[in-house]
């Protein structure tokens, strides 16, 4: 299981226009899913919201976990509802010993280590599939290109890997 935040499902579906990045998750045998509270955030933007619609691979899964919630928006109070209930669940399938992996950019990201849970963002994400042979070395360049002309700010270092 992939579960999506806001900003990665913004990345692939509408800044960058490379859905093929969440196909070929489907193609490595992950279930793609978002929470209800994400949905509601894509549900903001018109645009993105039938992005996402037309695609329409990405379950919504509600998250029930008031405790989970209520903890981690206290702790963390610059994190929206979205990147909350993302790491919600993504607790709730350690707990489980299920295979799945969070995709969140920005700061939520740098909870994996204090959460004990799998993060990756939406460029680590690419740079899985660029080592799994899925990106062609061509993509990897029109993926570099377009992520920097996209308002997605990634550092250079970082991004740079997709054509090393």
């Amino acid at each position: 299981m992939k579960i999506f935040d806001t900003s990665s499902l913004i990345c692939f579906l509408r800044e960058i226009g490379f859905p093929k990045a969440l196909d070929t998750c489907i193609g490595h045998g992950y279930r793609l899913t978002t929470t209800q509270q994400v949905y509601g955030e894509l549900q903001k933007n018109p645009a993105t919201f039938r992005a996402f619609t037309a695609y329409g691979k990405v379950s919504v899964i509600p998250v029930n976990d008031d405790p989970c919630f209520a903890k981690l928006s206290k702790r963390y109070p610059w994190l929206h509802d979205g990147e909350i209930s993302v790491l919600c669940l993504g607790l709730q399938k350690e707990r489980e010993h299920a295979r799945y992996i969070c995709i969140i950019d920005e700061r939520a990201r740098t909870l994996k280590d204090r959460l004990h849970i799998r993060i990756h963002g939406s460029l680590g994400l690419l740079l899985w599939q660029k080592k799994c042979r899925d990106l062609t070395e061509d993509e990897c360049h029109d993926l570099y290109k377009r992520v920097k002309e996209s308002s997605f700010r990634i550092t250079e270092d970082i991004l740079a890997e997709l054509i090393r």
